[in-house]
């Protein structure tokens, strides 16, 4: 009998903010896939260690370049969907975790896809999104009554017209683009009312109210939450 996969969001990095469903689906799981980039770093792996000691399971190494290469893409999701396919036929299910929710922006999403489309069971299971731990961090909320609501990529170069509609605005992985996106606030007035977290829930977290004093070299886990109204309004 075949095995299942779990897609499973970790939450941003705060390991209190890993679900009871998560903690349990790792506790039971046959085997713990782990993404790993360009780096010995496994940020993701850290956090779970909090929790639950992922060195007393079997593991499997899932490699996620940091490209923008498709190519070079797809051939890592396609070997990182195998590798999973082939102990899912073994009948052993497999946890693969990834930082926040796995459908908001997370890179797994495209292993698991595959996997899905290959005919094998898999769930995705919810995590806490970043964009809801940072709102937290500013102690304010990401929109109330009738706001809408925009989540950007940091990197969208198509983001200037988003920013000149209405709602409240987020910017996730916004580090390589700071100095676009602050500048783009600052012209349309909306800086006052922004705010950043860096790394949030992990070592070296920096929370910023004011954008202007945002270092330019911020970490890849940066997000801004730009509000049409003031933070304590």
């Amino acid at each position: 009998m075949r095995g299942k996969l779990y897609s499973v969001g970790i939450g941003p990095g705060d390991p209190e903010l890993m679900t009871l469903k998560a903690v349990r689906l790792l506790k039971e799981c046959d085997v713990v896939a782990l993404p790993k980039g360009d780096t010995d770093v496994m940020t993701a792996k850290e956090i779970v260690n909090h929790v639950v000691d992922l060195d007393a399971k079997p593991q499997l190494i899932i490699y996620m370049p940091m490209t923008k290469d498709m190519a070079a893409m797809d051939k890592a999701h396609r070997e990182g969907a195998d590798a999973i396919e082939k102990l899912l036929d073994e009948g052993k299910n497999v946890v693969f975790i990834t930082l926040g929710c796995p459908t908001v922006y997370a890179t797994c999403i495209y292993v698991h896809k595959l996997v899905l489309k290959d005919g094998y069971d898999a769930e995705l299971v919810a995590g806490v999104t970043s964009i809801c731990a940072v709102a937290a961090k500013l102690n304010t909320s990401l929109c109330e009554r009738a706001e809408p609501l925009i989540v950007l990529p940091g990197s969208y170069k198509q983001s200037a017209a988003f920013l000149d509609g209405p709602g409240n605005k987020v910017l996730m992985k916004s580090a390589s683009e700071i100095g676009r996106v602050v500048d783009e606030l600052r012209e349309r007035k909306l800086i006052k009312n922004s705010g950043m977290v860096e790394r949030c829930g992990l070592p070296g977290e920096k929370i910023y109210r004011n954008l202007e004093e945002v270092d330019p070299k911020s970490s890849y886990f940066s997000v801004i939450l730009g509000k049409e109204k003031e933070f304590d309004e």
